[in-house]
């Protein structure tokens, strides 16, 4: 069969997509009121003690740093794409309900850790379904394919964080809770419309995939086979990493200690999602901004975002409002997502290049280590002294920027 032959055989196959959108949508309408929710309840309800709290919250996060191998080694070997998505369907649910009705630590932990574990069934295989509709689709279709996935759990996540914050006004934590469970049950019939694998056009590319935070995915995803340009491996890999490293840290130290500081100052717990929301909106908005920048931008982009960042958190220390300390922390999320996006973009470059999946593997390890150590530490500290993880977010940014600058002096005003 001559090349292009083969080429209009592909072009011609039809594949459904709309199930897969919808799971992500659903997935992370129901992900960020639980989780939201969740915390907020054992922290304002019953009265669990922060150590504890960072712990519950890292559980999941540090379980899925091992999860996408778990889950490759299980679809590959026994499931296929398909059904290992069903399986996760059911799972999800019956693993998020038990969390409600038995809040006892050392349970809670020990069902988190299977829950991120069972992650791996899920973000992995669904960008191998979409990877395998890349191979079979024209540039332009593949392209709206990314974004359709990438809009539809965006989405999902801040109409569930609004959605979330009626709920929690109107009624409680609990009613939150219990209302956005039954609504992950949704992903069981939907995942049954998923399309069969055809093996005929399974694609042989190994996907790149890569989550901010491992329970929610929310990073933008990009498929590295598309004719790619590469100019940014300029940059060295290290400033990447340590801009990675720096968003899982300040992030998860904003996460949680807004609702310390929300209890602190006798605020109601309900304002937890309205923040959250803001700033996952503004972080978006940085994500979209940052893509349209040339390269000396980026790297202007991300040193400005370090330092502000680290003199956001060095506000919040100083004012003793918790309205400037909520606006301060959505205004870090346009900053983040600015980061982020640097970051990434010259981790997805290397990987072109170089044809490797290695980078966005080492990624993968350093956010897991990112979001699921940090809340860990916070907690004991806040124990003590609430504002001491955000001095610690001052110190930070002043070392990684000093690393930063030193990183990017060879990237120069130029047109690429």
């Amino acid at each position: 069969m001559t090349e292009a032959s083969k080429y209009t055989k592909q072009s011609n196959y039809n594949y459904r997509a709309w199930p897969l959108f919808a799971l992500g949508f659903i997935r992370l309408f129901y992900v960020s009121i639980f989780e939201r929710a969740l915390q907020n309840y054992l922290y304002f309800t019953i009265n669990i003690n922060e150590s504890t709290l960072g712990f519950i919250s890292s559980a999941g996060a540090i379980a899925y740093i091992f999860a996408p191998i778990l889950g490759q080694i299980i679809t590959s070997k026994y499931l296929g794409i398909r059904k290992a998505l069903i399986l996760n369907c059911i799972l999800t649910p019956l693993l998020t309900g038990v969390q409600i009705f038995y809040t006892e630590a050392w349970f809670l932990l020990v069902i988190r850790i299977i829950l991120g574990l069972a992650m791996g069934l899920y973000w992995p295989n669904a960008l191998s379904m979409l990877s395998k509709w890349q191979k079979v689709s024209s540039i332009e279709k593949s392209k709206k394919n990314f974004a359709q996935f990438n809009f539809s759990w965006n989405s999902g996540f801040i109409i569930g964080l609004s959605i979330g914050f009626l709920w929690a006004f109107y009624w409680n934590d609990y009613f939150a809770m219990l209302i956005s469970w039954f609504l992950s049950f949704m992903l069981i019939p939907i995942s049954f419309f998923l399309e069969k694998e055809d093996k005929d056009n399974l694609t042989e590319n190994k996907v790149i995939y890569q989550t901010e935070d491992p329970l929610s995915h929310l990073d933008l995803e990009q498929d590295l086979r598309i004719n790619s340009q590469t100019p940014m491996i300029i940059y060295s890999i290290f400033y990447s990493w340590i801009c990675i490293m720096f968003l899982a840290i300040a992030k998860s130290i904003l996460n949680f200690g807004f609702p310390v500081i929300l209890k602190a100052f006798d605020n109601p717990s309900y304002l937890t999602y309205i923040i959250q929301g803001g700033l996952q909106f503004f972080q978006l908005l940085g994500l979209t901004w940052i893509n349209s920048m040339r390269i000396y931008n980026r790297k202007l982009a991300s040193l400005i975002s370090v330092s502000v960042i680290g003199l956001c958190a060095l506000l919040i220390v100083l004012v003793n409002n918790i309205w400037l300390i909520s606006i301060i922390t959505i205004i870090t999320g346009l900053f983040l997502g600015f980061i982020h996006g640097v970051g990434m973009k010259i981790m997805l470059e290397y990987g072109t290049a170089r044809n490797t999946s290695k980078y966005a593997s080492i990624n993968e390890i350093i956010i897991g280590i990112g979001f699921g150590v940090t809340p860990i530490i916070a907690g004991y500290v806040v124990e003590v002294d609430i504002y001491a993880i955000y001095r610690f977010v001052v110190v930070l940014g002043v070392i990684f920027l000093t690393f930063l600058i030193a990183l990017s002096k060879n990237i120069k005003k130029i047109k690429v």
